[in-house]
């Protein structure tokens, strides 16, 4: 990547996050964390630990407005219980039908009996 100076990534921020932000602008959001996070690469291993601290403040406010976007949007509906909570209880009221129950031992005294006749 080429080396940019932080000046190059305007501070999109604004201070409150707008009811009616689009899929295309948190897209941007994005895309231009991408390249700060490229960017902050780039210049750790140059040794440019000032650029990095730039890079890395623009991209701390980018993420701290997706993330307040991401808290003032409802929640989701909830239709009923969540499937995996669900999926361990049936494991738990049956355990003789896990795949750790009766076929592993069936295996384990074929390999004794198998080994007994071969003395």
């Amino acid at each position: 990547m080429q080396q940019q100076s932080p000046q190059m990534f305007p501070a999109m921020v604004p201070s409150i996050p707008s009811s009616n932000i689009t899929t295309e602008q948190i897209q941007k959001y994005l895309d231009e964390n991408k390249k700060l996070i490229m960017a902050i690469m780039e210049n750790q291993n140059l040794g440019k630990l000032a650029e990095c601290a730039q890079y890395q403040a623009l991209l701390q406010k980018n993420l701290m407005y997706l993330a307040a976007i991401a808290d003032a949007q409802p929640p989701p509906p909830t239709t009923g219980p969540a499937p995996a909570p669900a999926m361990a209880s049936q494991m738990l009221q049956q355990p003789e039908t896990s795949l750790g129950g009766s076929g592993a031992n069936v295996g384990l005294r074929v390999g004794k009996q198998d080994g007994a006749e071969g003395q």
